[in-house]
């Protein structure tokens, strides 16, 4: 009949908290009575402090929270004790249950900085202090500077050992080490509690070296460490700096049980996947199970070829990078690349069925300056619709400073000259942004860093003095922004000329385009600016399929000497001849950054070699309005359209990956239209694809009869060479005509391909049979 008050819980808004950090402390008070109690004052105290608060009453059988700020002075073990009735004011069933207590390990704050062998900066371990080096009889080595790398702690023996407290296990912490021998001919490696954690570093050099370290939270469980540098070669430890870093690293085994699913909501740092589903069927080990974005219906994932994580809290003051693990059973070869932000971070790269891929990249600054967050893509480039994946995914805080981003460039005496303005995703690159140039052997020969927003110094770029890497004449530069390759205007050949050229340089966000290729002859085009722009580098996906390329002015051909390709670049908005030289098709995927469906090409009289910029197949005459009247005859590989006389043309339709030949009346501006072709009612007219096409070739066109009287629809029509082969072919449409047939010329080269010779004459046949054309007709 008496009230009765019990502290049932006591809860932390962070169960692991570091010196200096305010704390909530809730207390959950119930009156387990049958009586309401009066008012009473509910304290807490960690064994120094006490506080308290008034509160009125409490009723029977019920439940209150009381809430309180802590903030621990000090790191180590507390005991949080709270008290219902501080004041013993109400009379209570039981006087003994009031109490209640709790444990709370505190941590250190932030960083424990360590300049060796500066005794103003380096204490001995003592446990009041809670860090420092643990071995007597140590001494100071001073390699001749006043900065931190300057001054050594060595000890006398093999071993020098420094020991750290006050670690807490769901934290994560870099150990970051500057290792240094300025006497001598040291090699040092690293152990954490005994645990080898960095194999032997040769320091003969007498160079800094400097290690960062991501410790594992098994190393701390008991809140402590100890770090050892063991001296492998040479005759005693020493070290320069230590520093231990409370770090932000979060984690995610993507498609794992504890992969995160993001929520603004979760408290902290809320991170984690936007879409995407899990995938255990090829392993269950973290580098095993997989997050992928499969095809679905749901447009609120869209694009189902790009999986995406967030990350929320990220401190503007502080340096990141992502870590992502990449492997896949599919049983082909799978290509994705990073985004961050919709702005490419990496380049794209293949993932081999059964292999791991790892890669470490830098976030860039700017992307979480405002708003605190990044989104997190990878993204197929393979051209597939769905299924892009990761395995894992980690961001972790930057401790360690990156150094000279140009240091690994050598000098020589012959040199050209770069600069020009730089943006990133159409925005100006940030101040320290590094631009590279780099030669076709992946060397990078030239590097500079963006000191004015938008707009990159003059970079020096060397050419090749072996064995000191670097280009080599009329090679062509390839650029890259912050380790991206970027689309440079225009492209750079080098030449030992000295002189400065402005090569303005872009990165965003580039595509993938796939054409099925046929054997033999293609006519092809594509909508995208490729950062290297040479027929090496755009067909690197049929690399040693194809030996020609053909252009509206020039030839490349493999067998050629490369000084006498007239062909070298291949560009958007342009048809190009391609001959496979296999007897299987094939899939060319170009990647680049995408040109707008407007941008104007400019056509000459008489025949231009046209590209298709839209992403969407469109009638013909909707494709040209923009030119209409003002062209005479539109020739794909093996179609034809004329204006003048549709019933004749078999080419209706334009559509992405093709080429084009336009025969122009006078100079005039072809502009695609914008939008899509849901509107638009297609139609098609299917041509025999038994006669493989050159690049050369006659058309004709004319009436067709059988026994005297019109040949029906469906009727054949075949144009044969002298020796018999099949060099031309339609179907007829129309009773009694046929219309524009192309008739092909021989391809000489290996594997040949039959067709016709200057001069020779033409013999027709219908539905198999010999058929007498009105007159002599030779093939040119």
């Amino acid at each position: 009949t008496r009230p009765d008050l019990v502290v049932t819980d006591i809860s932390l808004s962070d169960d692991e908290p570091v010196v200096g950090q305010p704390v909530t402390v809730t207390l959950t008070v119930r009156n387990a009575g049958q009586t309401d109690a009066g008012a009473f004052v509910v304290s807490t105290s960690d064994g120094v402090t006490e506080t308290y608060i008034p509160l009125i009453r409490l009723s029977a059988v019920s439940s209150v929270a009381a809430t309180f700020t802590w903030t621990p002075t000090a790191p180590g073990l507390y005991r949080l004790f709270a008290r219902a009735d501080r004041d013993d004011a109400v009379d209570e069933y039981d006087e003994g249950n009031n109490d209640r207590w709790q444990e709370v390990y505190v941590g250190f704050a932030g960083s424990i900085l360590l300049d060796s062998g500066n005794p103003a900066a380096d204490p001995p371990y003592t446990t009041t202090l809670g860090y420092g080096y643990l071995d007597e009889g140590t001494r100071i080595v001073t390699c001749g500077g006043d900065e931190p790398e300057d001054t050594l702690r060595a000890a006398y023996t093999d071993t020098l050992r420094y020991r750290f407290d006050h670690l807490l296990p769901g934290h994560f912490y870099h150990l970051d080490l500057t290792l240094r021998d300025c006497d001598g001919n040291r090699a040092e490696a690293v152990y954490v509690d005994d645990t080898l954690v960095v194999p032997a570093v040769d320091l003969s050099d007498h160079q800094p070296h400097r290690l960062s370290i991501l410790l594992d939270p098994a190393f701390y469980t008991d809140h402590s460490i100890t770090v050892s540098l063991f001296e492998t070669h040479g005759l005693d430890a020493m070290v320069a700096e230590v520093a231990l870093h409370d770090v932000d690293y979060r984690y995610a085994d993507a498609g794992g049980s504890n992969d995160p699913e993001y929520s603004a909501s979760h408290t902290g740092r809320p991170y984690g996947w936007l879409d995407g589903e899990p995938l255990t069927t090829w392993g269950s080990l973290p580098y095993q199970t997989v997050r992928m974005d499969r095809a679905d219906a749901d447009p609120g994932d869209d694009p189902d070829s790009e999986l995406r994580y967030r990350f929320d809290g990220l401190d503007p003051a502080q340096s990141y990078r992502l870590h992502l693990t990449f492997r896949q059973l599919s049983g082909a070869t799978v290509i994705q690349k990073v985004q961050i932000d919709g702005t490419d971070a990496s380049p794209s790269f293949n993932l081999d069925h059964g292999r791991t891929y790892s890669v470490t990249l830098p976030v860039p600054s700017t992307t979480y300056q405002d708003d605190r967050s990044i989104v997190v893509g990878i993204v197929r480039v393979d051209c597939a619709n769905s299924e892009a994946f990761v395995n894992e995914i980690a961001l972790e805080e930057e401790t360690l400073h990156a150094g000279d981003p140009c240091a690994s460039v050598l000098p020589t005496p012959s040199r050209t000259i770069a600069y020009g303005s730089v943006t990133i995703g159409g925005a100006p690159a940030p101040v320290g942004t590094v631009i590279q140039a780099l030669n076709p052997r992946d060397e990078v020969v030239g590097c500079t860093v963006v000191g004015q927003a938008g707009q990159y110094p003059y970079m020096q770029i060397y050419g090749e003095e072996p064995p000191i890497p670097g280009m080599r004449e009329d090679e062509i530069v390839e650029f890259r922004v912050n380790g991206i390759p970027a689309v440079a205007t225009p492209s750079l050949y080098w030449r030992d000329d000295q002189t400065p050229h402005q090569v303005n340089l872009t990165i965003g966000s580039t595509e993938g385009q796939c054409t099925w290729l046929q054997p033999n002859w293609n006519l092809l085009s594509f909508r995208l600016q490729p950062p290297v722009p040479t027929v090496e580098d755009v067909f690197r996906s049929i690399e040693g399929r194809y030996c020609r390329v053909l252009g509206e002015d020039g030839v490349y051909d493999c067998e050629l000497d490369p000084a006498y390709r007239t062909l070298k670049e291949l560009h958007p908005g342009l048809g190009y001849y391609v001959r496979l030289t296999s007897t299987t098709g094939a899939n060319l995927r170009v990647e680049g950054a995408s040109l707008p469906v407007t941008t104007p090409t400019p056509l000459h009289t008489y025949w231009n070699w046209v590209g298709y910029l839209p992403t969407a197949t469109l009638p013909i005459t909707v494709a040209l309005q923009s030119i209409e009247g003002h062209y005479l005859l539109v020739l794909s590989l093996d179609k034809t359209f004329d204006p003048a006389h549709p019933e004749l043309s078999d080419l209706l339709t334009m559509e992405p990956g093709q080429g084009y030949l336009i025969r122009a009346t006078d100079p005039i501006t072809l502009v695609y239209p914008a939008g899509g072709a849901a509107r638009y009612r297609m139609q098609a007219v299917e041509t025999p694809s038994d006669c493989a096409p050159t690049p050369f070739f006659t058309l004709v066109y004319g009436e067709a009869r059988i026994n005297g009287r019109p040949a029906p629809p469906g009727t054949r029509v075949e144009v044969l060479t002298p020796r018999g082969e099949v060099a031309g072919c339609a179907v007829v449409r129309q009773a009694g005509r046929y219309g524009y047939v192309h008739v092909y010329g021989a391809d000489s080269s290996e594997p040949p391909i039959p067709g016709f010779r200057p001069g020779e004459p033409l013999a027709f046949r219908v539905n198999g049979l010999p058929a007498i054309p009105s007159g002599r007709v030779t093939w040119r």
